[in-house]
């Protein structure tokens, strides 16, 4: 990496952490008993974080919880699919779940 790229990777991150306010990390131990120590930094709209803003006080939890909480169920859903009878389709050459599209 060059120079002139760690200078601009340093500007970016500093940019960024003008408008990041600032919280207390209070280590919350996440569903599996460990705390959620690490930050993710994404890029979204206005409108969406503010939808999911709204979602996140609806339910009563914080933004990072809600956030958390939907990406684990999307990941729960790729990765531990249940593989259903009803959604297998079996070929000569493979069983293949339609639900996840997994090849069994």
């Amino acid at each position: 990496m060059s120079s002139d790229e760690e200078n601009n990777i340093v500007a970016a991150m500093n940019k960024v952490a003008e408008n990041l306010e600032p919280t207390i990390a209070r280590g919350n131990p996440n569903e599996n008993g460990n705390p959620s120590d690490k930050q993710v930094l994404i890029r979204t709209t206005d409108a969406e974080r503010n939808r999911w803003k709204e979602a996140s006080t609806h339910e009563q939890i914080s933004l990072s919880a809600w956030i958390r909480n939907a990406l684990n169920v999307e990941a729960k859903r790729i990765l531990e699919c249940d593989h259903p009878m009803n959604m297998t389709r079996f070929y000569p050459w493979a069983k293949i779940c339609t639900k996840c599209g997994q090849r069994l």
